[in-house]
């Protein structure tokens, strides 16, 4: 089995939870449009930089452009390393979002009670 395709085996769950993670956030609308796509996008991205990394080493190697190796084993586990924390990372800050959002509420919420009190107890 080649490394490249470990690599693909090992990655491709992430990119796919964390696509499937921005559409579902996306359509409980608790992120824009636009950094759907833009987050989208990057992932995207990311999974196809993956599936077409044999392709693109070959052709550099054909042409001279690199002489370094083909992946190894350590290579794949550190690039699979590599997606796991960006996945971690990006769900991390959703959280983290959700919870600013959450504490801006609960501040203006209670704000607004603390001020009705005030006026109740002047009157």
């Amino acid at each position: 089995m080649s490394r490249y395709l470990i690599l693909l085996i090992l990655t491709a769950p992430f990119v796919f939870a964390a696509l499937l993670n921005l559409l579902v956030t996306y359509k409980l609308k608790k992120i824009s449009r636009r950094r759907y796509m833009t987050q989208s996008l990057l992932w995207l991205i990311i999974l196809a930089g993956i599936a077409l990394a044999n392709p693109i080493y070959r052709f550099l190697f054909s042409n001279n452009l690199t002489t370094t190796e083909p992946l190894s084993l350590f290579d794949v586990i550190q690039i699979t390393g590599i997606v796991v924390v960006l996945f971690i990372a990006n769900r991390s800050r959703a959280k983290i979002e959700i919870l600013e959002r959450r504490v801006q509420d609960l501040h203006q919420e209670l704000s607004i009670q603390l001020s009705t009190k005030s006026k109740n107890s002047k009157d």
